[in-house]
């Protein structure tokens, strides 16, 4: 049984090693065909445009949905006001999802003789959701100050002349004091400007304790912040027990710029596929050159009893190995070039000034089936064409075929 085993492995490895031969010597001199690199170049680099385009998308994906979601939580429990809000306060902790009081609504910022209309986030916990979501970009006066403190944006702070300690009023375009009927005001300090270079957070939206502007806002609303997102039973439960709520998931907030995100990155991800069609192209015109090279060496070959599926197979295998190889030696290179940006940051080397934050590179094992799974089934078909060529080359005028 060993001897036979020895002998069938010698027999596969001399076949391996006369289709290797076959593919990458030229018929007239039998020198290395160097062209055959070209294809190797193309789908290498391919591989390595697509794998870090996603690697960027996902990671610039990941940190902004992280600060949207953080920024604007995980869901929300809206319309409270007309039920007992601690009955389901203890009826979410219960079912292991903590929450928080919050109010939110749009109101308008004066200094002097500017002002902005903008939404007001007054939220129970502000310390640990200042330092979640503010931080670092963050410059605060003094925590122990008890002044009325409200933060706001970079941008906003600049365009109505504000900094640290400032005094601003605020007012509530509805709510109109019937004895001077001007809106109600209330008179607060700018405690924190934050930098979110995220959608117009910057600009629109300012926040504060939760207690300092809840007899300031309507009651309506008032909100019940959530620390993750509700299943479908759980909020299926809620809804059967308070009827009147409703809730509101953080993506719906924000659907269109999410939806835009995600274009981004298949579009981008189609221009390193393209690559990979380009030396499919390619692949598949050396390939018919060969063929048209090789013509007696494969009348030679059908002559002494090589079936025409034969003939086809080898070209379809030298298809699959390219792809396979390249495919392998892009991703490699793509995974390095992840692991040294964790330990170098070489994205912020190589673009200095141009990135607003910081985010990683997350390539996803996804990702890279589907760009094995893609190279793979365009350079086999790029293959097909000269294997099914070579396959029914008529072997006895193969033969005395003269270029």
């Amino acid at each position: 049984m060993s001897v036979k085993y020895a002998h069938l492995k010698l027999c596969a490895m001399n076949r391996l090693k006369f289709i290797f031969k076959f593919i990458v010597s030229k018929q007239a001199t039998g020198k290395y065909n160097w062209n055959l690199l070209f294809p190797f170049g193309g789908v290498i680099i391919g591989c390595l445009t697509v794998a870090l385009t996603l690697a960027v998308m996902e990671g610039m994906e990941y940190a902004i949905f992280t600060k949207l979601e953080n920024i604007s939580f995980p869901g929300k429990l809206m319309n409270i006001n007309s039920i007992n809000s601690e009955e389901l306060e203890d009826y979410l902790l219960a079912n292991g999802t903590q929450s928080q009081r919050g109010i939110e609504d749009q109101i308008i910022i004066m200094n002097g003789g500017e002002f902005r209309l903008v939404t007001i986030h007054g939220i129970e916990n502000f310390g640990a959701f200042r330092e979640n979501v503010f931080s670092p970009d963050l410059n605060e006066i003094d925590k122990s100050i008890d002044d009325s403190k409200v933060y706001i944006g970079r941008s906003l702070a600049v365009r109505l002349d504000l900094t640290l300690g400032d005094e601003v009023l605020i007012a509530h375009p509805e709510r109109i004091n019937i004895f001077t009927g001007l809106p109600n005001r209330k008179q607060m300090v700018v405690g924190g400007i934050f930098d979110v270079e995220i959608l117009d957070y910057n600009q629109k939206h300012i926040f504060c304790q939760y207690n300092l502007i809840s007899d300031f806002l309507p009651e309506k609303q008032n909100t019940l912040n959530l620390d993750k997102p509700l299943d479908g039973q759980l909020l299926s439960n809620v809804k059967e027990i308070f009827p009147e709520i409703r809730y509101n998931f953080w993506e719906e907030n924000h659907g269109s710029f999410i939806s835009a995100m995600k274009l981004e990155k298949y579009t981008y991800s189609i221009i390193g596929f393209l690559i990979v069609g380009i030396a499919g192209f390619t692949l598949m015109s050396i390939m018919s050159l060969s063929v048209m090279q090789k013509i007696p060496q494969i009348g030679i070959l059908r002559a002494i009893g090589m079936r025409a599926v034969d003939i086809k197979n080898i070209f379809i295998f030298q298809a699959i190995s390219t792809s396979i190889i390249s495919s392998i030696i892009g991703i490699l290179l793509s995974l390095a070039f992840i692991q040294l940006d964790n330990q170098f940051n070489l994205i912020h080397l190589l673009f200095p000034g141009g990135l607003f934050f910081d985010f990683p590179l997350i390539l996803k094992n996804i990702y890279i089936i589907l760009i094995f799974s893609v190279s793979l089934i365009l350079l086999v078909l790029a293959g097909l064409y000269p294997s099914l060529k070579a396959a029914h080359i008529d072997p006895i005028k193969a033969i005395g075929f003269r270029r």
